[in-house]
């Protein structure tokens, strides 16, 4: 919602003369021929003088280190814009990049809110159920479980209030005392896991634990039998159109077990913005149900009131996303990476933003949260 002050700026925006900058900006995103409908800004109730400011702000440094914004309205890529910058491939440096339309970025943790779609494609109909299971009622075959594992349910795991011992809040990711750090130093990162004991009551403590996706992702291989890219390729991917990604494994695990969950993934911004239209039309892609329209409203659901990651007060935690209610009123559903990788999901406005940058392990600046709060700002 527009604050009174705003809407009177945003009405005389657009009934005065767009400036040369506006202009260049009030164009539509190009036809590439991957689906997307585009439409200029204006023609969705963006005002380009604001999304103009932001450009300039992004291209002066004052938003750091951005390398992709994109703005989805109600099913139109009307806003996309990119600028080059110093970027990473899971964590190897790999200098200054001209990032572009056909660019792939690291998601980091935002592949654990892709891991949760895809999770809901393989539940389907059985998800109610299997929610509430033990967790190692999905591994069979496992004997070295640590105790009390029998219970941790499958929604413990995804809300990341299973209470295992886990320690990745404390260190940063450059120590490998880091437990997600370890993960990648061992052949069977779900063993490691599914080897701790418990350190809490399950559901009584959110605990950010990127070894839960990978186990998440050893249920979606024992309900499919399928590694998780190459059934992603067959069900969320494929039907997206989305050829061109990476998903990248430690080199110390077997070459036939599934990529990293917690942050392997990269994707062009374009078909992550794709994603994030899904969970924004309950599901669908251009009126095809990909992901289950009851799994998109359970996995975005506030289980965990309070999260630390964000304003006070904004964000709580659902099935690896972080769903709130902006300080406006406006619901959102935020995925999170490293550097600064964002998806906002904005259903009472029919809008997604998808923003790639590369401040890894830099936590100052909040830059996702401000275009978002920009790009709000712009609506008219």
């Amino acid at each position: 919602m527009l604050t009174r002050r705003y809407a009177v700026a945003s009405f005389l925006a657009f009934c005065l003369p767009l400036t040369a900058a506006a202009q260049d900006i009030d164009t539509a995103p190009a036809t590439l021929g991957d689906g997307w409908v585009v439409r200029k800004p204006s023609e969705a109730g963006l005002d380009p003088a604001s999304l103009s400011a932001l450009v300039s702000e992004i291209g002066t440094g004052i938003l750091p280190n951005v390398h992709a914004v994109l703005i989805e309205r109600n099913g139109r890529l009307v806003f996309e814009r990119y600028w080059p910058g110093d970027d990473e491939n899971w964590g190897q440096r790999i200098g200054r990049v001209d990032h572009g339309p056909a660019t792939q970025h690291d998601l980091r943790s935002v592949t654990k809110s892709v891991t949760s779609a895809l999770l809901g494609i393989a539940l389907g109909d059985t998800a109610e159920d299997a929610l509430a299971r033990p967790i190692s009622s999905f591994f069979p075959n496992r004997e070295a479980l640590g105790a009390g594992l029998d219970t941790v349910t499958l929604h413990h795991v995804l809300t990341m209030t299973a209470g295992l011992e886990w320690n990745e809040m404390e260190v940063p990711y450059t120590d490998n005392d880091n437990d997600e750090i370890r993960l990648y130093y061992t052949d069977d990162p779900v063993g490691l896991v599914l080897a701790r004991s418990l350190r809490d009551t399950p559901g009584s403590r959110w605990y950010y634990n990127g070894g839960l996706t990978q186990v998440t992702a050893g249920v979606i291989e024992h309900l499919t039998s399928k590694t998780l890219d190459k059934y992603a390729e067959k069900v969320l991917f494929g039907p997206l159109g989305i050829t061109d990604f990476t998903w990248h494994r430690s080199d110390a695990w077997l070459t036939n077990s599934s990529p990293s969950t917690a942050s392997g993934l990269r994707l062009r911004a374009r078909d992550l913005a794709k994603i994030a239209s899904v969970i924004l039309h309950n599901g669908q892609w251009q009126g095809r149900q990909v992901v289950p329209a009851d799994w998109v409203a359970a996995s975005t659901a506030r289980y965990v009131q309070d999260n630390p990651w964000g304003p006070p007060g904004v964000y709580g935690y659902g099935y690896f996303w972080y769903p709130g209610t902006l300080r406006s009123g406006i619901k959102v559903i935020r995925a999170v990476g490293n550097g600064d990788q964002r998806i906002f999901v904005l259903p009472d406005v029919g809008l997604t933003i998808t923003v790639f940058a590369g401040n890894y392990n830099d936590f100052r600046h909040s830059v996702g949260e401000r275009i978002m709060g920009q790009i709000l700002e712009a609506l008219h």
